[in-house]
């Protein structure tokens, strides 16, 4: 019992190293020395199972302080951990939700919050970055000075500076300054830094002044996010709207207010143009937060938030975790694409985050794009968000002409090349004009497979149920597993039949630059996908070089396709449209409309108008035909229709239960009872929910990095009984075995 007449002295936890099954609270004396340290939200280290020297030690978040326990004999707290890594109320909370929408154990759902690898470092002895800063602490018109340090106490003035300055700008020595300091010269003091690679980043171009419509759109959202109240929005906007000034002046209102923004976007590709925005508005008080930084860097930037030095924090989806106190609107942009949607437990998706963070803090979700998802849009028109539209460009420019190019034309001439007759002429008007041209391809590497001519064997990755990608190296040709990794010469010969007659088919983006290399020698072309940005911040030195006119082709996949301004683009040409169309997904025709309706708004951004051609061997496709006329409404009420038939989202739930493991006979038995026990659960105790079960069946990639996958997907509103259905069948299998386990994604991303 929990009683607060009395000092509290019991900590109640969750260790964090316990799967599920096990996952529940377990009670620690807190000893004399650490009352007071240890609070609701802290994580502490404890002992837990039994042995003689009082268990392992295990990592655990304090739930709750109690004044007694039902258990008599407790063992001790042992160590509490940096108070800033210390969960609020708002976060804690967020645990819970996270374990009960997603399945997840406490433990999981810490570390996604916490910034990444700081849970495994929480108790180790480290020694954080510090820096010493001097001042001129005496009168020195009658001291003599040495040149050195003359330099230095000119250098400083009657201000303060840092050791690294003193030692890079006025090249003093910390010799010198230890001599200046003993002397009584300088004073000297050392403080924690906090590593920023995003510290003096930045440049405002304009005023950031607003059209007729867009301050209307300002004004409308201003006042919902403002209001104090929990609400939520979407910005709808064509492309080139400039829905990020009307973003940003809503920031100006919010902090304005005494309050904090999150802005996510999608892909890290994005994050520096959305810094360099943002920074130049708000400088130091902007925080950036995404998988490609440091351990140590991410933990910085969580110190700097919980020091309240930050009122903006820019980033991917981890970034809707930040730990900013009074939250006053959390901004999606680009709010459909799916990697929003995690698929590594927790299976969260950041809509679902963010609006329960909106309601803790009566804060505004924002959501922003040119192409929303169609539940987000349902949403909108149904009154449950409110809808903001932007019906045109900003400024002078106007949306795209737009060309579909028949590739079948080409094939009967023979002319079987990525680039097509249409794409090329308009890609020739450009270099002629000394204008920019984005090409979007949908794979990178050269091709996308190998077979035989005589057998048709297909090289396969031996970890993986894929094809292997062919990629030509500086070190050689190779094929290469876009999935594990797995790296392979290419066969002289065909290994089931032994036929030398090897055929390469399809194309990726290695194969389009070289084809456009050898038709405009004298061309500058970039590659903008996953082989070419493997260096830290590679994504945005690109990016620059492309901004600055360095290059006047980029060529990417889908990297390239959403979010950027490039003002001197005129052309964009979209390679295959058919790539994803026919994919065995519902929400295929959906991501295909979105994917060519944003690489098309890349074009004509500026004063300059903007041309895009969109190569297909299906130009009477309807997705193709509404997305050359930038028609989202058009495509909403056709989709929106099809999908109310079907009783697919936003008219229903998925639910899909994984069963994976490295040992396939294994997997399937464990297939086999989970199927079993469903149904005798939905025939019995759960018969009273509606719901449909589709499977067992092997997941779209049978095997990766030689992991069997196999799933079944239910149909239904994920309700409380739902829940407790999923619970139970978890509950069945707690562990299943080594070779098996079974994981839970409630609205997965693909089918």
């Amino acid at each position: 019992m929990c009683d607060g007449s009395a000092s509290p002295a019991i900590a109640r936890v969750r260790i964090l190293e316990l799967p599920l099954s096990a996952d529940r609270c377990y009670d620690y004396v807190i000893p004399p020395e650490l009352i007071g340290r240890v609070h609701k939200g802290s994580l502490v280290s404890v002992g837990f199972g039994a042995d003689k020297h009082g268990g392992v030690r295990r990592c655990a978040l304090v739930e709750e302080l109690c004044t007694d326990s039902e258990y008599e004999k407790l063992k001790p707290v042992l160590a509490v951990a940096d108070d800033r890594f210390s969960l609020s109320e708002e976060l804690l909370g967020l645990c819970a939700f996270l374990r009960d929408r997603t399945f997840c154990s406490t433990g999981e759902a810490v570390q996604t919050i916490l910034p990444g690898g700081a849970l495994g470092s929480l108790f180790r002895v480290k020694r954080d970055p510090t820096e010493r800063f001097y001042r001129v602490i005496c009168d020195l018109t009658s001291i003599r000075l040495g040149a050195a340090e003359k330099r230095a106490t000119e250098f400083i003035a009657d201000g303060e500076r840092s050791a690294t300055e003193l030692r890079d700008t006025a090249k003093v020595s910390p010799a010198t300054l230890k001599n200046m300091v003993a002397k009584g010269i300088l004073s000297v003091r050392e403080c924690e830094v906090f590593r920023n690679p995003y510290a003096g980043r930045g440049r405002v171009a304009d005023g950031n002044v607003l059209s007729r419509e867009q301050q209307s759109a300002c004004d409308t959202l201003s006042e919902l996010a403002t209001s104090k109240k929990a609400c939520a929005a979407l910005l709808w906007g064509v492309t080139g709207s400039g829905k990020t000034r009307v973003i940003k002046s809503i920031i100006d209102r919010v902090i304005a207010d005494g309050r904090s923004v999150i802005v996510l976007v999608p892909e890290i590709s994005l994050t520096g143009q959305t810094v360099d925005l943002f920074c130049g508005f708000f400088g130091e008080r902007v925080a950036v937060i995404h998988s490609s930084l440091s351990e140590g860097e991410k933990s910085d930037a969580w110190k700097r938030i919980r020091a309240h030095e930050v009122d903006v924090v820019i980033g991917t989806r981890s970034a809707i975790f930040a730990p900013l106190d009074n939250l006053g609107m959390i901004v999606i942009d680009e709010e459909q694409e799916h990697t929003y949607k995690s698929d590594m437990n927790p299976k969260y998706h950041t809509r679902d985050v963010a609006r329960y963070r909106a309601a803790k803090n009566n804060a505004l979700m924002l959501l922003a794009s040119a192409t929303p998802s169609l539940e987000s849009f349902y949403r909108a028109k149904e009154g449950i968000y409110t809808l903001v539209t932007l019906s045109e460009r900003y400024g002078a420019s106007v949306l795209p002409e737009v060309k579909i190019a028949d590739l079948r034309v080409d094939s009967i001439k023979g002319q079987i090349t990525p680039l097509g007759g249409v794409l090329r002429e308009e890609i020739e008007k450009n270099l002629v004009r000394g204008e920019q041209t984005i090409l979007f391809v949908s794979r990178r590497g050269y091709n996308n497979f190998v077979s035989c001519l005589k057998c048709g064997e297909v090289i396969t990755c031996p970890n993986c149920s894929v094809s292997l990608t062919y990629h030509r190296l500086f070190d050689g040709d190779h094929l290469k597993c876009h999935y594990c990794g797995y790296t392979q010469t290419v066969p002289e010969a065909c290994p089931k039949c032994g036929s030398e007659h090897m055929s390469r088919k399809g194309f990726g983006t290695q194969l389009v630059a070289e084809e456009l290399h050898g038709l405009y020698p004298d061309a500058r072309i970039l590659r903008l996908d996953a082989d070419a940005t493997g260096a830290k911040f590679s994504h945005e030195a690109i990016l620059s070089q492309f901004r600055a006119h360095e290059a006047d082709i980029l060529i990417g996949t889908q990297m390239v396709t959403k979010g950027h301004n490039f003002p001197d683009v005129t052309l964009v040409g979209v390679i295959n449209a058919d790539s994803a169309l026919y994919l065995d997904d519902f929400r295929a025709t959906e991501r295909t409309f979105a994917l060519l309706t944003q690489v098309i708004g890349r074009a004509g951004r500026a004063d300059k108008p903007g041309r895009a051609v969109i190569q297909t061997y299906n130009p009477d496709h309807e997705v193709i035909n509404l997305a050359a006329k930038q028609d989202y409404a058009g495509f909403y009420g056709s989709a929106i229709k099809l999908r109310r038939q079907l009783g697919f989202p936003p008219f229903c739930e998925f639910l899909l239960l994984g069963i994976h493991g490295d040992d396939e006979k294994s997997v399937l038995e464990l297939t086999l009872q989970l199927d079993t026990k469903l149904r005798e659960y939905t025939a019995g105790e759960f018969s009273d929910i509606p719901m449909y079960i589709f499977g067992p069946f092997e997941a779209p990639i049978y095997k990766v990095n030689n992991i069997y996958r196999m799933r079944i997907i239910i149909k239904c509103q994920v309700t409380k009984r739902v829940r407790e259905l999923t619970l139970r069948l978890l509950a069945d299998f707690p562990r299943a075995s080594a070779k098996a386990a079974i994981s839970v994604d409630v609205g997965p991303a693909s089918m």
